[in-house]
C-alpha cells in the first residue's frame, strides 16, 4: 500500500485570508488604546530635535493567524479517519485455514484498493483547496502591502497637517483679535444702517408717490393728444361726409337713370331674343320640320384594300352613286343613282362640321321646341361615332357637343332672367323590349310608352330613371355609364356593332320669374341599330327585330308621305317612341350614314332611298311649349 503524501500546512506562514483582509483597518484601530494612538501621532508628527530623545516604539500590530477552515482543519480530520480505518483489528484466523486467509487477504486488498481510490479523490480535493487557499493568501499579501503603503502615506500627510495646524493656530489668534475690532465697527455700522433704513423707507414712499403722479401725468397727456387727433379727424370726416352726401345724391340720380336705361335695355334684349327665336323658328320652318343630311364614312386604314364604288358629290345637297357591273354578271354596264338632301357631309367632314348644321336644332330645343335627331344607316356606317363620338374633345359627337352647347347658352339665358333645369335619361330598345340604361340590374321593371295628354302629341316612358345634371361633365359620366350597359356584338361589317336602338333624352325646363313664363322642351338623340342583310348576319334573332323595327319605320314614313288617315305608329316600339318626332309637335333631323365599299352598295341604296322618303314628308308645324305662370 502506497503512503499518503503529507501536504504543507499553511498555518505556519500566519498569513491573513480573504475574510481577514476586509477588516484589517478595523482590527488595527481597535487593538490600540487612546494612549498608544497619541504616542503614535506624536512619534510621526513631532520633529526630530536630538538623537537622545527616547521614542516609545509603536506597538506591534497583531496579525490574524486565521486561515480558511477548509485548508487546515479538514485535512487532519480526513487523515485521522483513514488512520482509524487502518488500525481496526480483524478476527484471528487459524494458521491452517489458507482459504480463509486468502479470502481475508482479498478482502483487505479490496478494502485497501477502495481506500486508495478514496484517498486519490481526497488528494484531488485537497489539491484544489490548497490552490484556492494559496490564491487567497497571495491576495491577502498584496492587500497588506497596499494598506501598508497607504498607512505610510497617511502618516506623512498627518505630519504635514500638524505643521499646518500650528501655523493656523497662530493665524487664528491674529484673526480673533481682528474680529473683535471688526465687531465693534459692526455695532457702529448697525446703528448707521438702522438710520439709513428709516431714510430708505421714507425715500421709497416718496418715490412711489412721484411715480404715481408721473403715470397720471403721462396718461392725461396721452388722452389730451388723442382727443386732439380725434378732433382733427372728426373735422376731416365732417368735410368728407358733406362731400359724400353730395356724391351720394348724384350717384342715386345716376343709378336711377341707369336702372331705367337697364330696364329699357333688358326689354329691348328680351324683345330681340324673342324676335331672334321667331326668326330662327321661321328659318327652321322654311327648311322643313323634317330635315335629312347624308354623311359618308371614310375608310379606315385597315379597310384600304377593299374595293369602292363611285361616289360623286354634285353639290352641297346632291350626291350620285355609281357601280360598274362586270361583263359576266346578269347586269352589265353602269348603274347611276342620284339623291338630294338638305346637306351632304363628305368623308373629309369633321365632327365640328356636322354639329355646325345640327346646332340649329339644339338651339330650337333651347327656344322651347321639341327636337329629335336620329342617325340611320347600315351597320358599320358610323352612326354611333356620329352621335357619341370618340376619345378627346375634337372627336366628340352630336350628343356631348349638344350638352356642351346647352350649358354654354345657359349662362346667357340666366342673364336674361331664365332659370334652367336639365334632366337626362337613357334607354334602349332591344328585341322590342325597352331597357333603362341607367339601371345596371338585369331584372328590370316593365317600361311602357304612355301619353302625357289626351291629344297624344307628347309621350313618356314609365319607370324610367331620370337624373338632373348640373354640368356637361355629369352628363358625359351618365352617357359613359349607359354605353357600358348597351347591347353590342361583333358582326361581319363591324367589330362592335350596336344591336339596339339607343335614345338619349334631355329634358329642358326654363322659368322666367320676371316675365311669369315657363317652357319645357325635349331633345331626343337617337342612335338606331344598323340594318343588316339576313344572309350575312350571325345573330338572326337580333337582326330580325332590328330589320322589323326599321321596316315599320319605313311604313310610317310611307304613310306620312301619302297622307294616309291611319299611321301605324304602334306596330313597333321604335315608331311608337318616335311618333311625336315624325308626325307630331317636334322638329326632326335625320342623319343617314353610308359606306363607300362595293360590298355595301345594296344596303347603301336602301338607306339613301329611305332617307329620300323621309325628306319628302311634310309634317305639321311644331309649336313652342310655352305657358304663363299665374301664381309663382
Amino acid at each position: 500500500m502506497s503512503r499518503i503524501p503529507k501536504y504543507p500546512v499553511t498555518v505556519k506562514e500566519n498569513r491573513p485570508g480573504l475574510s481577514n483582509t476586509r477588516n484589517m483597518t478595523r482590527t488595527i484601530g481597535g487593538s490600540l488604546s487612546e494612549t498608544d494612538k497619541k504616542n503614535l501621532l506624536l512619534n510621526h508628527t513631532r520633529p526630530m530635535r536630538s538623537a537622545s530623545v527616547n521614542v516609545a516604539p509603536a506597538p506591534r500590530i497583531k496579525r490574524s493567524a486565521t486561515v480558511p477552515s477548509t485548508s487546515v482543519s479538514e485535512v487532519p480530520n480526513k487523515i485521522a479517519k483513514v488512520e482509524k480505518k487502518t488500525t481496526a483489528v480483524a478476527p484471528r484466523i487459524a494458521p491452517y485455514d489458507y482459504k480463509a486467509r486468502f479470502n481475508d487477504l482479498l478482502e483487505k486488498h479490496k478494502a485497501i484498493k477502495n481506500e486508495l481510490s478514496e484517498l486519490k479523490d481526497k488528494h484531488v480535493e485537497v489539491s484544489d483547496e490548497y490552490e484556492k487557499v494559496k490564491e487567497t493568501v497571495e491576495g491577502s499579501i498584496a492587500e497588506r502591502d497596499m494598506l501598508k503603503e497607504k498607512l505610510l502615506n497617511t502618516l506623512k500627510d498627518l505630519r504635514q497637517k500638524s505643521v499646518e495646524y500650528e501655523s493656523l493656530k497662530i493665524d487664528h489668534e491674529i484673526k480673533k483679535q481682528e474680529n473683535e475690532e471688526l465687531l465693534s465697527k459692526a455695532n457702529l455700522l448697525e446703528d448707521v444702517t438702522n438710520s439709513l433704513k428709516l431714510k430708505s423707507v421714507e425715500f421709497d414712499r416718496l418715490k412711489m408717490e412721484f411715480d404715481d403722479l408721473s403715470r397720471r401725468h403721462k396718461s392725461l397727456s396721452e388722452e389730451t393728444e388723442a382727443l386732439r387727433v380725434l378732433t382733427d379727424h372728426l373735422k376731416r370726416i365732417s368735410v368728407e361726409h358733406d362731400k359724400l352726401q353730395l356724391d351720394h345724391k348724384d350717384a342715386l340720380d345716376i343709378i336711377k337713370k341707369t336702372k331705367t336705361d337697364s330696364d329699357a335695355l333688358q326689354n329691348i334684349l328680351a324683345a330681340m331674343y324673342t324676335d331672334q327665336r321667331a326668326l330662327r323658328n321661321t328659318v327652321q320652318d322654311l327648311k322643313g320640320n323634317i330635315r335629312v343630311y347624308c354623311r359618308v364614312r371614310p375608310p379606315l386604314e385597315s379597310e384600304a384594300s377593299k374595293p369602292l364604288y363611285n361616289l360623286n358629290v354634285l353639290d352641297a345637297c346632291s350626291i350620285e352613286v355609281e357601280k360598274i357591273e362586270l361583263l359576266n354578271s346578269a347586269r352589265k354596264g353602269k348603274s347611276q343613282h342620284s339623291f338630294t338632301f338638305d346637306g351632304i357631309f363628305t368623308p373629309h367632314s369633321t365632327q365640328e362640321d356636322v354639329f355646325a348644321e345640327v346646332s340649329q336644332m339644339v338651339q330650337s330645343a333651347l327656344d322651347g321646341y321639341n327636337v329629335c335627331i336620329f342617325a340611320y344607316g347600315q351597320t358599320g356606317s358610323g352612326k354611333t361615332y356620329t352621335m357619341e363620338g370618340g376619345c378627346g374633345v375634337e372627336q366628340y359627337g352630336i350628343i356631348p357637343r349638344a350638352i356642351n352647347m346647352i350649358f354654354t347658352c345657359m349662362d346667357d339665358l340666366k342673364r336674361m332672367g331664365w332659370d334652367l333645369t336639365i334632366k337626362a335619361s337613357f334607354l334602349e330598345i332591344y328585341n322590342e323590349i325597352i331597357y333603362d340604361l341607367l339601371n345596371s340590374c338585369k331584372d328590370q321593371v316593365i317600361h311602357e310608352i304612355k301619353m302625357m295628354n289626351s291629344k297624344g302629341t307628347d309621350l313618356y316612358v314609365s319607370n324610367l330613371k331620370e337624373e338632373e345634371v348640373k354640368s356637361s361633365h355629369d352628363f358625359i359620366r351618365l352617357m359613359l355609364f349607359a354605353q357600358r350597359n348597351r347591347q353590342t356584338a361583333a358582326t361581319i361589317n363591324n367589330e362592335r356593332s350596336s344591336r339596339s336602338h339607343s335614345v338619349a333624352q334631355i329634358r329642358i325646363t326654363a322659368v322666367n320669374e320676371k316675365r311669369k313664363e315657363k317652357f319645357t322642351s325635349n331633345l331626343n338623340l337617337v342612335d338606331l341599330a344598323g340594318s343588316e342583310s339576313g344572309k350575312t348576319t350571325q345573330r338572326m334573332d337580333e337582326t330580325k327585330h332590328i330589320n322589323r323595327s326599321l321596316s315599320e319605320l319605313a311604313k310610317v314614313i310611307l304613310s306620312l308621305q301619302t297622307n294616309q288617315s291611319h299611321i301605324p305608329y304602334r306596330n313597333s316600339k321604335l315608331t311608337h317612341l318616335l311618333m311625336p318626332s315624325l308626325g307630331g309637335n317636334s322638329k326632326t333631323l335625320m342623319l343617314v350614314n353610308i359606306n363607300q365599299f362595293d360590298e355595301c352598295f345594296g344596303e347603301t341604296l336602301n338607306s339613301l332611298r329611305f332617307a329620300t322618303k323621309v325628306n319628302s314628308c311634310r309634317t305639321t308645324k311644331a309649336k313652342k311649349n310655352l305657358t304663363q305662370l299665374v301664381d309663382f
